[in-house]
């Protein structure tokens, strides 16, 4: 079928049923275009935090001390708005959500809880997150229109897998639950790619690089999409490479997550990630809440500037990370930040009282991974820590092993004990694989 004839009926069918998205579409590029992003952003959180200081009891209260105004007259005003806190919003669902919405504008999400205990938020219907992700796909040259094959983590539900098939024809998507990888449903998915010549392969990145293992392992080939969207969690250096040999084409990051889900993502140039700018607002600060320079680690602070019904203002989301102030050669006009490497809340904890995040040894691990697949501390009781690894298909890892081990008992300050474990499989926890499983009491 036509590319043109594709383009056609797609555009017919988003104006028609869903013109929403369309006009949203149409209305962010232009904005992006008019003026400056920095001047938009602040705009919108003028106008976010007025509306949640008027129509949500939480923030009518949480604020109430600090704004002697409504209207933020500037960017040091909203630096005093108090942050948001996982425990505050865990605590507060009912009192955040805005009064009088309608079923049908909202949709209801619970996190993981891999940055600690699960949190539930209402997403925002009336602002199509697709439009935001069209405006990623443009940078990479995939049209929406454009065949796309995803792989998630369970089977759709033959309803839905019905409705996705009317939804989006002519464009043809396919999927691949990672819950099913297994080699004859892998061949039978790489059939399918190579007679559909998807534009986008997309999704977790733990079922991708689980897909292109298998892809390798079994010398399999699929042709090559225009791009690869991994998304859901860290994205290690040592992963990227392998999903790029397997699938031969680029992989891009994205920053996202359960509460805000686009925030940042990578253009073809990978010199970090794009921010959202007109969409979100982030903060890097410290222990205190005080900004950090460029290039200096710090807690991340999300606004959501296109959720009016469940407002998350300077949020505290769980993560860590950087941003720059240098400038992509792409032109887009976006600040960048670098990946996200780890979770604030998870650490490996030691007798004296010092913990390790993950995020450093995230780096630790890409320095030094080359025959592993896949790799897991698992923290018992007694502090001790079991190194859970998996190798590549026929390599030898003891080496790299044990320069891992040194490593950790270094990094570690050889009070913890380390034992290497090769496993088949590393567990699974709230539907991921953290790089850390501590069974030690929060």
């Amino acid at each position: 079928m036509g590319v043109n004839f594709k383009k056609i009926i797609y555009s017919i069918k988003t104006k028609l049923l869903k013109p929403s998205l369309y006009n949203s579409f149409l209305e962010t590029e232009k904005a992006l275009l008019s003026e400056s992003i920095h001047d938009l952003n602040f705009k919108k959180r003028q106008t976010l935090v007025k509306h949640a200081f008027k129509n949500s009891a939480f923030y009518g209260k949480k604020y109430a001390k600090v704004l002697n105004n409504v209207d933020l007259i500037s960017t040091e005003d909203f630096l005093k708005l108090p942050p948001l806190t996982r425990e505050e919003l865990a605590k507060n669902f009912n009192s955040i959500k805005v009064k009088g919405l309608k079923p049908w504008q909202i949709r209801k999400v619970t996190s993981s809880g891999s940055t600690g205990q699960p949190v539930s938020v209402l997403h925002d219907l009336r602002f199509p997150i697709s439009s935001l992700q069209w405006r990623i796909l443009s940078w990479w040259g995939v049209k929406p229109y454009e065949n796309q094959a995803f792989i998630y983590r369970y089977k759709r539900s033959l309803l839905k897998r019905i409705g996705n098939t009317i939804m989006w024809w002519p464009t043809r998507r396919i999927f691949l639950p990672g819950a099913e990888m297994n080699l004859v449903h892998v061949k039978r998915f790489v059939l399918k790619i190579n007679r559909l010549k998807p534009a986008l392969l997309q999704g977790y990145v733990d079922v991708m690089y689980e897909f292109a293992l298998f892809l390798l392992d079994h010398n399999l080939k699929i042709h090559p999409p225009k791009m690869v969207w991994v998304t859901s969690a860290p994205l290690l250096e040592h992963q990227r490479r392998i999903m790029e040999k397997a699938f031969k084409a680029p992989v891009c990051d994205q920053y996202g997550n359960t509460e805000v889900l686009l925030i940042a993502a990578e253009c073809p140039n990978q010199t970090g990630l794009h921010i959202l700018q007109d969409a979100v607002h982030i903060e890097y600060v410290d222990d205190n809440y005080q900004p950090v320079p460029p290039n200096i680690t710090g807690k991340i602070l999300i606004t959501d500037l296109n959720n009016y019904a469940f407002p998350l203002i300077r949020y505290e989301v769980g993560d860590r990370g950087q941003y720059s102030l240098g400038q992509c050669e792409c032109h887009i006009p976006l600040p960048i930040m670098y990946a996200v490497k780890g979770r604030q809340a998870v650490t490996l904890e030691l007798p004296s009282g010092l913990g390790i995040k993950s995020e450093h040894l995230h780096l630790l691990f890409e320095k030094q991974i080359k025959t592993i697949r896949e790799i897991q501390l698992l923290q018992k009781k007694d502090y001790s820590v079991e190194l859970h690894y998996i190798p590549q298909i026929n390599s030898t890892t003891t080496y790299e092993v044990n320069n891992i081990v040194r490593s950790l008992v270094h990094r570690t300050r050889n009070e913890i004990k380390i034992t290497p474990i090769k496993v088949n499989t590393v567990k699974i926890l709230n539907n991921k694989k953290p790089l850390i499983i501590s069974e030690l009491p929060r």
